[in-house]
């Protein structure tokens, strides 16, 4: 591992300057140090990159597992919603409105990764050491490249849902819960920007990470679109127990419970005490809870399952947030397939019960969500890399049984507050989760509320 002398903005201004020509990919903490998520963690020129969909779910988990169990190099990946579909053998019904193409997984396989660690503000190498050098040159001549010109045109802004055909599905939802087929639905709005000329994927990232810097953000640039996510929510992370170097523990954080920050104190204040003595909205977030427990449960040792915390409220740059946390320790030879076939996608994007709830999904949403909703991730080998600084550094390999001497460190966020920019065009979800005393109305301006920071990134009007 090297030590190199830069800042994390100046980082930020060489990657998106250098992915206008190369594939980057960089997962973003933004300075939000928020459950430990205190990197950036960033990789330049893969060696490799895959877009996978198959029919077949069981064979792109086995390329998944082959490709991450590599102990010489790093992944950065994107999991699609839609192939939880293809996961729990639900057929997607035709939707009249235009597909927007989107790989059930990318995967970007790095030998060699950039990691800035923000809590000391320094700047690391690791991996292929006989790559340190390319990758210095390249961040020290783009590293004060200047930006684009300010955009002063507006994007044309659709969605598949009218705000009536929104508030009347919230009814029809409603009516599933009084049957008793679902008890929460996350329904969502697929909103669509056809941008202007000169508003690119590297800007509107650069605006969202100075106005709504977020714990879980990313930028990846795929064969024929860009990532642009601000998430705030962690799906998993897998790493060593700090007790017993011999366990590996997987921690799930569901975000349900939702406010916008006010303009003064009084209104922050107000807007946190609105939702912390929300009913609603903690029975939400513990239904997901429970989701997430029998979720974790199926790979997990048994008795080890535990919530460390439950409906903490969060305050993050433009939302206040209930996020509670699960955890448990996994059971021996558990491979990033069983979990993925356990937890995905997370139950705080679909509800309860989780398949159940899928089909219904699908059956009242216009649109396949893509990547929104899905997940992003990396994972890092503990044979060759190294996390500078990190609570939950990887124990070296002589300290590991020989079953856990190639360990992988895996961290996934939830694709909320996410977009794929493709050409000229921006798609992303938003939406909420629908209980039986959901007020339909606020529903919806929940889902606009979530919207409003990339609607802003965009050039909308507010």
């Amino acid at each position: 591992m090297r030590e190199i002398n830069f800042s994390a903005d100046e980082i930020v201004n060489a990657l998106l300057k250098i992915s206008e020509r190369e594939k980057v990919c960089f997962l973003d903490s933004c300075a939000v140090n928020y459950l430990d998520s205190h990197l950036l963690i960033a990789g330049i020129n893969p060696l490799e990159t895959v877009q996978i969909t198959n029919e077949n779910s069981s064979d792109t988990l086995e390329f998944l597992d082959e490709k991450l169990s590599n102990k010489n190099a790093a992944c950065i990946f994107t999991i699609s919603y839609d192939f939880g579909l293809r996961l729990e053998n639900i057929e997607p019904r035709p939707k009249p409105f235009p597909n927007f193409p989107e790989p059930d997984v990318f995967l970007a396989v790095f030998d060699c990764l950039l990691i800035h660690e923000y809590n000391e503000n320094k700047t690391f190498l690791t991996g292929n050491e006989n790559k340190f050098e390319e990758f210095e040159t390249l961040i020290t001549t783009h590293s004060k490249s200047s930006t684009n010109a300010a955009n002063s045109s507006k994007p044309i802004i659709t969605s598949n849902f009218t705000r009536e055909n929104y508030l009347a599905t919230i009814e029809k939802i409603k009516e599933f819960i009084r049957r008793g087929d679902t008890y929460q639905t996350n329904l969502t709005q697929q909103i669509r920007a056809q941008l202007p000329a000169n508003l690119t994927a590297q800007e509107i990232f650069r605006h969202l990470r100075t106005n709504h810097p977020a714990s879980f953000a990313a930028f990846i640039r795929r064969d024929a679109d860009f990532v642009v996510s601000i998430s705030p929510e962690r799906f998993f992370n897998v790493q060593c127990s700090k007790s017993k170097v011999q366990s590996r523990l997987i921690s799930m954080s569901p975000i349900k419970g939702t406010r916008p920050r006010g303009k003064t104190e009084q209104e922050d204040l107000n807007l946190k005490n609105e939702l912390v003595k929300s009913v609603k909205d903690r029975a939400e977030n513990v239904m997901i809870v429970d989701l997430i427990r029998n979720d974790i449960g199926r790979i997990c040792k048994f008795g080890s399952v535990s919530v460390e915390k439950l409906c903490d409220l969060e305050t993050h740059p433009t939302l206040f947030h209930l996020v509670s946390t699960v955890e448990g320790e996994l059971r021996e030879n558990i491979r990033f397939s069983d979990i993925i076939k356990a937890v995905f996608p997370c139950g705080s994007i679909t509800g309860a019960p989780k398949i159940r709830t899928m089909r219904i999904i699908e059956e009242l949403e216009t649109v396949p969500r893509g990547l929104s909703m899905g997940a992003i991730g990396y994972s890092i080998p503990n044979s060759r890399f190294q996390i500078p600084n990190s609570k939950f550094k990887i124990p070296d390999a002589e300290t590991l049984s020989s079953q856990l001497s190639t360990l992988q460190y895996f961290d996934l966020s939830v694709a909320i507050r996410t977009m794929v920019v493709r050409g000229r065009e921006a798609i992303f979800n938003v939406g909420g989760g629908i209980v039986i005393d959901s007020d339909a109305g606020d529903e919806y301006d929940e889902t606009l509320t979530k919207a409003c920071a990339l609607l802003t990134a965009l050039g909308a009007e507010d």
